[in-house]
C-alpha cells in the first residue's frame, strides 16, 4: 500500500492536521445541546492534558457555526480584555453591523462611539453589549463564544462573572472553553462562578486505537501488523499520533531507533517537561513510583507514604489532568505514551 503523497501529519498545537480523527461523539453531545430550542446547558468545557486535541475540536464545532445565518461565532483571547473583544468582534460583523444605526468616532472604547437604533448613545463597553445582545436575541441570532486555553486570571474572571449575567438576562450567549483541569479547577474555587461549576466538563478520551491502525496504513501504507504495534507506541494520545505519523513518513515508514529517540525527545521538549513543572512533589512522587511498577493501589502507598484517604485525593487530580489510567480496579497506570521513560530519567536528575 502506497503512503500518502504529501505528510498528512501535523505536529503544530492548535493547528487541524489533514489525518485529524474525528471526535464525533463529543461533537454530538455538544451541538445536540446548542442547537436545541431550549438547551439544558449554554456552555462546555473541553478538559484534558496538553496536545489531547482540546482546540482542535473547539475549532471543528465553531467552524459549523460560522457558517450558520443564525449564529455569529467570536474567538476570545483570555490573555486580554475579554469584553472590548467580544464587543468589537460582535460589531465587526457584516450582518450585524448594519442592525445599529451609526458609529461616532469619539468613544473611547477603541476609539468608537455608537448609538443604537432607536436608543441613546451608549459611554460604556457592558451596556452596549446588552444592548447588542438584546437585539439579537429579539432576532433570533445566537452567539458562541469559544475561549482556547483559559486560566485563572483577572480578564477571564470578570468575563466569566458578565457571562454569568448574560445567562440571567436569558441572552442566546453560549460559551465553549478549553482549558488545564488545574485552570478549571481554580476557577471552579470562585464561589461567585456558580455557572461554571455546574457547567458540563468533558474530559477527551484516547483516540480510537482502530481508527489509528487504519489511518497508519492508509497515510503511511505500512501492513495492519505494523500500524497495530506504531498505534500501541501513541497509547491513543492525539499529539502522539500525530508525531509519530510525521517522524515516520520523513523517514520512509520505517521504524527504528533514531525515529523512537526523536519521538522520546520532542514529546518531552514539547508536552512533558511542562506537565512535569507543573506537579506537585507528591504527585511526582506517585507517578514516579508507578513508572517503576508500583501499580496497585496498596504498593503505591507504601513507596510514597500516603494513606488511601491521602492518595484518593491525588489520585482524582491526576486523572482529572489525564496523566493515570484507573480504568482497571486497584490499580493505576501511566496513560501517555513513553511518560514512563520519561518519569524514570526525569526522577533521576531531581533526585
Amino acid at each position: 500500500m502506497a503512503k500518502a503523497k504529501e505528510n498528512p501529519f501535523n505536529i503544530t498545537f492548535g493547528e487541524e492536521p489533514k489525518s485529524f480523527i474525528p471526535r464525533d461523539k463529543e461533537i454530538i453531545q455538544i451541538t445536540d445541546a446548542f442547537d436545541s430550542e431550549n438547551p439544558e446547558s449554554k456552555v462546555f468545557v473541553l478538559a484534558g492534558p496538553r496536545g489531547c486535541g482540546k482546540t482542535v475540536l473547539l475549532s471543528k464545532i465553531k467552524e459549523r457555526y460560522d457558517v450558520q445565518d443564525n449564529w455569529i461565532t467570536v474567538n476570545l483571547n483570555p490573555y486580554g480584555d475579554m469584553m472590548e473583544q467580544l464587543c468589537a468582534k460582535i460589531y465587526e460583523r457584516g450582518k450585524v453591523k448594519r442592525l445599529f444605526l451609526r458609529a461616532e468616532f469619539n468613544f473611547s472604547f477603541q476609539g468608537i462611539s455608537f448609538s443604537i437604533q432607536g436608543g441613546n448613545p451608549v459611554s460604556d463597553v457592558n451596556t452596549l453589549l446588552e444592548k447588542m445582545l438584546s437585539y439579537l436575541a429579539k432576532k433570533k441570532t445566537r452567539v458562541l463564544i469559544t475561549v482556547d486555553d483559559i486560566s485563572n486570571n483577572n480578564y477571564v474572571r470578570y468575563f466569566a462573572h458578565a457571562y454569568q449575567d448574560f445567562l440571567r438576562e436569558k441572552f442566546e450567549v453560549f460559551l465553549l472553553m478549553t482549558g488545564l483541569y488545574e485552570n478549571i479547577s481554580s476557577l471552579e474555587n470562585d464561589k461567585g462562578l456558580t455557572f461554571l461549576i455546574r457547567a458540563p466538563k468533558i474530559y477527551l478520551e484516547k483516540l480510537s486505537s482502530h481508527a489509528i491502525v487504519y489511518s497508519y496504513m492508509k497515510l503511511l501504507g505500512v501492513d495492519q501488523p505494523t500500524a497495530i504495534n506504531l498505534a500501541k507506541l501513541t497509547m491513543g494520545y492525539a499529539y502522539g499520533f500525530q508525531l509519530l505519523g510525521n517522524l515516520l513518513y520523513k523517514n520512509d515508514s520505517l521504524m527504528n531507533e533514531e525515529i523512537m529517540e526523536r519521538y522520546d525527545l520532542t514529546l518531552e521538549d514539547n508536552v512533558y517537561s511542562l506537565i512535569w513543572t507543573g506537579l506537585s512533589p507528591m504527585e511526582r512522587n506517585i507517578l514516579a513510583a508507578i513508572a517503576e511498577g508500583n501499580t496497585a493501589i496498596s504498593e503505591i502507598i507504601k513507596s510514597t507514604g500516603l494513606t488511601n484517604s491521602a492518595l484518593q485525593v491525588y489520585k482524582k487530580r491526576l486523572d482529572k489532568a489525564g496523566l493515570i489510567d484507573v480504568s482497571t480496579r486497584g490499580q493505576i497506570t501511566l496513560s501517555l505514551p513513553r511518560f514512563k521513560e520519561y518519569v524514570l530519567i526525569q526522577k533521576e536528575f531531581d533526585a
